[in-house]
């Protein structure tokens, strides 16, 4: 508990910031207010930078860039690579470049970004480009996306790989040029000054909001990162109180989809059950029987099987479990989930504690905080998710399964061999 002293010193602290930092006019100056790209929730989509990548790298597109863009970053992609570029390209090779033909693919077998060039004299490049944001890579993807590449593209005089990440992560594949959006926004700032007088009002409107975002959300060592950084060296007190004291936006929206389920459980036939901020619980009002009770995995509840609705993720996933219940009753069931209509994980051992019988679904509605506008539209919509998921005619099938199969535990003579 704080003390006087402290709630003083906090307060102090508050009124300090409020009145002696002028640093703060200008971090909003340089935040500029309004920005599309911000209102869209744009900033962690892989697939919308991806868009927009896709957009300003073809010189046919209605940017007023022509290839100014494309050429510039390619040549600040590859000098900065220097030495530990998987690439025999340089940028001296790009800058002669006399470019008559350009396409520009959006997933073109899974590759983020695929940039088909035809140069004066009939030589083709392609460039691929793999786009991470905040997931990693995974299962050999930049070997396939390569081979792939390389399978349709045998006559190709220059192929070059490019892995664009947020933090400048080397690639696993050593023939892939690392890339960060530090050279994008350098090279898109370098286009919007030479380029000025071809650039019309409206894609100059676009371009600089997405110069800002990157400024603001993928850059260390920004004009916006050194003002935010003045700003809590001389002020920490302050905003570390405001920073402890912030909406827990998941929280809310977790307990308003706790009271929905609650308010409506009747309507579809449910029981709440023990739930905490990540993991919200109920039951169908046919599993509430004597022999849905010989479960000990949970604090507050005794159920043996229940339904769980996750939300430690990046989406919401709802899926039937049980909770240490006994093995000779577990086992079968187990074995039996391993076909419809039952769909269980496809591993073959089961799990001693905790374990998954059926999934309903995966959502596909985004729970990362920082995307969380309205904690009371988000819990409307994962609600709304979850009645359709439970409701589900293959999820209700396994409900009536698994309801026939409770009575036999409480024929069990004896039920204290729990899996553990």
């Amino acid at each position: 508990m704080p003390t006087a002293n402290d709630l003083a010193a906090d307060n102090a602290a508050l009124n300090d910031l409020l009145v002696n930092c002028p640093d703060f006019e200008r971090l909003e100056s340089l935040l500029g207010g309004f920005n599309l790209f911000q209102v869209l929730k744009f900033e962690h989509g892989e697939i919308r930078h991806s868009n927009v990548l896709a957009w300003i790298l073809d010189p046919a597109e209605s940017h007023g860039l022509d290839s100014t863009f494309l050429k510039k970053w390619l040549m600040r992609v590859l000098h900065e690579a220097g030495e530990l570029s998987g690439s025999a390209v340089s940028a001296v090779d790009v800058d002669g470049w006399n470019l008559v033909d350009c396409e520009v693919r959006r997933e073109w077998k899974n590759i983020d970004v695929l940039v088909d060039l035809t140069l004066d004299g009939g030589e083709q490049w392609v460039i691929c480009i793999e786009n991470k944001i905040n997931s990693a890579q995974h299962s050999d993807q930049l070997k396939r996306y390569r081979a792939a590449v390389e399978d349709a593209f045998p006559d190709a005089a220059r192929r070059i790989f490019i892995f664009l990440t947020k933090h400048n992560e080397r690639p696993e594949d050593v023939m892939y040029v690392s890339a960060s959006y530090a050279q994008v926004h350098q090279a898109l700032k370098e286009c919007l000054r030479s380029r000025a007088n071809a650039i019309g009002t409206e894609p100059k409107v676009l371009l600089e909001n997405y110069l800002r975002l990157l400024e603001e959300k993928f850059m260390d060592e920004s004009e916006i990162a050194r003002t935010a950084l003045r700003i809590y060296q001389q002020h920490r007190r302050a905003l570390d109180v405001i920073f402890e004291h912030r909406p827990d936006n998941l929280r809310m929206a977790s307990e308003r989809i706790r009271q929905l389920l609650a308010d409506n459980a009747e309507q579809l036939g449910i029981l709440p059950e023990s739930s905490t901020k990540h993991y919200l619980r109920f039951i169908p009002r046919g599993w509430d029987v004597p022999g849905n009770t010989h479960g000990n995995a949970w604090a507050g509840c005794k159920r043996t099987i229940l339904f769980e609705l996750n939300l430690t993720g990046k989406r919401p996933y709802l899926y039937i479990i049980s909770g240490k219940a006994p093995d000779p009753w577990i086992e079968p069931i187990w074995l039996k989930a391993g076909a419809p209509p039952f769909n269980r994980p496809k591993r073959q051992v089961r799990t001693r504690v905790w374990c998954t019988l059926h999934i309903c679904n995966r959502g596909a509605i985004p729970l990362d905080d920082q995307e969380i506008a309205d904690s009371a539209d988000l819990a409307q919509k994962i609600y709304d998710w979850t009645v359709k998921s439970y409701r589900d005619p293959q999820t209700q099938e396994v409900v009536y399964l698994l309801a026939d199969e409770l009575p036999r535990l409480d024929m069990m003579p004896e039920r204290g061999a729990e899996g553990m």
